[in-house]
């Protein structure tokens, strides 16, 4: 229990020191995005698909406070090594801080609330899963109980764009957002 209420902490510390280091001004600092950046800018789902994105499912958002749009899909800089991101567009930067960072907060780490009963906004919750467990204990491993390991460790507002993280620790998810969000700023 000491290790769990341990892990707990250190991951709300990490929120906090991210959020706390964002800021609404500048886009990035020494090569890293920012939590939160280019408040002013304007994206669609066309900007993402004109850098590779590929959409595979648009999510309904009837109950997703204040998005525009939600979808899932996939990005890499290598065709051959692809990876899936969850994306949500609202109608201004300052809206996707305001609505949807309680959201996107709920989604990514550690303690993501995967469990479509304690989920605020459940839809795509299957494709924020990935599944864990060992292949040698036979097909019971590989049952739908094992699949609550979150998908999405970070996510980043740029613009009035969600953009969620995959990645099996925040280190890479940080890395592989980023080399979007380059791509994303310069077009």
């Amino acid at each position: 229990a000491l290790i769990r209420t341990g892990a707990i902490l250190l991951s709300t510390l990490a929120i906090i020191v991210l959020l706390s280091c964002g800021n609404q001004g500048s886009n990035q600092s020494e090569g890293v995005f920012e939590k939160v950046s280019n408040p002013d800018k304007s994206l669609t789902l066309e900007d993402l698909k004109a850098v590779g994105f590929k959409k595979s499912k648009t999510y309904d958002v009837s109950e997703l406070t204040g998005a525009d749009s939600a979808h899932f899909g996939f990005w890499g800089k290598d065709p051959y090594d692809r990876k899936d991101f969850e994306v949500r567009f609202y109608p201004t930067g300052q809206a996707a801080v305001d609505d949807g960072t309680i959201f996107a907060e709920e989604r990514v780490g550690e303690n993501a609330v995967l469990d479509k009963k304690e989920s605020s906004w459940p839809e795509g919750l299957k494709d924020a899963r990935q599944c864990g467990g060992d292949k040698a204990s036979g097909p019971a491993s590989h049952g739908i109980q094992n699949c609550k390991k979150a998908k999405y460790w970070d996510y980043f507002i740029y613009g009035n764009l969600i953009l969620f993280c995959p990645g099996g620790n925040i280190d890479t998810a940080i890395e592989i957002c980023t080399e979007l969000l380059e791509v994303l700023d310069n077009p």
